[in-house]
C-alpha cells in the first residue's frame, strides 16, 4: 500500500466518520434533512481549512517557534490516540453539540473537536512532515469528502428508516464505534513505538 491511501486510511480512522454520525444524533433529531446535510457540509469546510493549516504549517509550528523535539509530539500524539480509543472502546462518547443558535454556530461545534480535534491534528502534523505538501493536502480533500458523503448516506438512510429497524440500525452504529477503537488504539502504539525509537537512535 503506498503513502497515500495509507495516510488517507490513518486520517480516516481517526475522524471516524460513522462516530461523528451517531454524536450529531441531537443535531439530526432537531433539524430538518435538508437543513442536517448543509450544517455537516459546513462543519466539513470548517474541519478541512483547520486540518489543511496544520498539515502545511504543523511541522514548522513545533520545530521552528515551539522548538520542540517532533518525536516528542509524535509520542504524545500516540497516547492521545490510545486515550480517545480506550474512551471509545470502554464507554463510547456522549453527543457533546448543542442544537441552539443559528447553522453556522452549530457547524462549527460539530466541526471542533468531533471533525477536527486533537488526534487529527496530531495525525495531519505528522502527515505533512512525511509527504509532500501537495500530496499531503490531496489525502485532506479525499478524506473529508469521503467522510461527507458518509455521513450524509447515514443520515440520510437514517431519516427514512422505519421506527420499527432504527433501534438495531444505531445498535449496529454503536458497535463499529467501538471496532474502531481498536484501530485507532494500534495507530496509537505505533506513534509511540516509532517516537521511542526515533530517540534512542538520535
Amino acid at each position: 500500500m503506498n503513502d497515500f491511501f495509507r495516510e488517507a486510511i490513518f486520517l480516516a480512522t481517526i475522524i471516524n466518520p460513522i462516530a461523528v454520525f451517531v454524536y450529531l444524533a441531537p443535531v439530526r433529531q432537531k433539524l430538518p434533512e435538508r437543513d442536517f446535510l448543509r450544517v455537516l457540509f459546513m462543519a466539513t469546510l470548517i474541519s478541512m481549512a483547520i486540518n489543511m493549516f496544520f498539515t502545511i504549517t504543523g511541522e514548522w509550528i513545533f520545530r521552528s517557534v515551539f522548538k520542540i523535539d517532533f518525536n516528542s509530539f509524535r509520542i504524545f500524539g500516540g497516547i492521545v490516540l490510545l486515550s480517545i480509543s480506550l474512551m471509545s472502546i470502554v464507554q463510547g462518547q456522549k453527543a457533546l453539540i448543542s442544537t441552539r443558535g443559528s447553522l453556522d454556530d452549530i457547524a462549527s461545534e460539530v466541526a471542533m473537536p468531533f471533525m477536527a480535534g486533537v488526534g487529527t491534528i496530531s495525525v495531519c502534523i505528522l502527515m505533512g512532515s512525511k509527504m509532500g505538501k501537495l500530496e499531503a493536502i490531496g489525502v485532506n480533500l479525499v478524506v473529508a469528502f469521503a467522510a461527507f458523503v458518509i455521513v450524509a448516506v447515514l443520515a440520510s438512510i437514517r431519516y427514512h428508516l422505519n421506527n420499527d429497524i432504527t433501534a438495531v440500525f444505531d445498535k449496529v452504529l454503536a458497535i463499529m464505534i467501538r471496532i474502531n477503537g481498536f484501530f485507532m488504539g494500534a495507530f496509537g502504539v505505533d506513534m509511540v513505538k516509532t517516537g521511542i525509537i526515533n530517540i534512542i537512535n538520535q
